[in-house]
């Protein structure tokens, strides 16, 4: 599965490594501007760490129907399982989300040293949590869609699924006195417990999916 890995990183698109640089100062001048309940601004930077990373994650399977046939046929010629194709593709989630959240890092260093720019946000503890539950939350979406029916299909309901979030999430957090109050009291808890739920959902199609594919 390692070397799975290593070939998505490998092979994956340049344009995707220099995402970051152009996307996240915009999702960060927005939260910089907002005030008032933190976990909006938390929600904000997190959907910003996962927007990148779910990039990653589109663009490490950007190919042709033909060429992405090819592609597993010679995966699958090799000493491999479907399954183990499946388990690289959802740790590598990890990967990508871990190559964004560095960037975010990155850029607030930057940012700070060039503009002295600084938030209490950057290093807390939840958008490590959140981003990554994010990250999971839209790469499972992209994932059972993207084997059963390529990858356009995929990488447009995944891209409506994220503006879908972004404003729901929003909303949600923004209406103190209607919200659940399981979610407004324990956020972390609840988001990752609805993320592991949608990620062995997910991985089970995904599987389920892949095993029936005709290569």
């Amino acid at each position: 599965m390692l070397h799975l890995m290593i070939k998505d990183i490998f092979t994956q698109k340049k344009v995707a490594y220099f995402a970051p640089i152009f996307l996240l100062p915009y999702f960060l001048t927005i939260g910089k501007n907002i005030s008032g309940y933190s976990l909006i601004t938390i929600l904000i930077y997190s959907l910003s760490i996962a927007f990148i990373a779910y990039f990653m994650v589109m663009y490490s399977n950007f190919n042709t129907n033909e060429s992405e046939k090819s592609q597993n046929r010679l995966l699958l010629s090799l000493p491999l399982t479907r399954r183990a194709v499946i388990n690289a593709k959802y740790v590598m989630i990890s990967a990508w989300w871990l190559i964004s959240f560095l960037s975010y890092v990155v850029l607030f260093f930057v940012l700070k040293v060039m503009f002295h720019l600084y938030s209490s946000q950057t290093f807390d503890w939840r958008i490590i949590v959140l981003s990554l539950c994010f990250t999971y939350l839209l790469a499972t979406t992209f994932y059972p869609i993207h084997f059963k029916f390529g990858y356009r299909v995929a990488s447009i309901i995944g891209i409506g699924t994220f503006f879908l979030v972004t404003n729901g999430m929003g909303k949600l957090f923004s209406q103190n006195s209607h919200i659940t109050p399981a979610i407004y009291e324990h956020p972390m808890v609840s988001i990752s417990s609805i993320t592991s739920v949608f990620v062995l959902i997910s991985y089970f199609f995904s599987v389920r999916i892949f095993e029936k594919i005709d290569l």
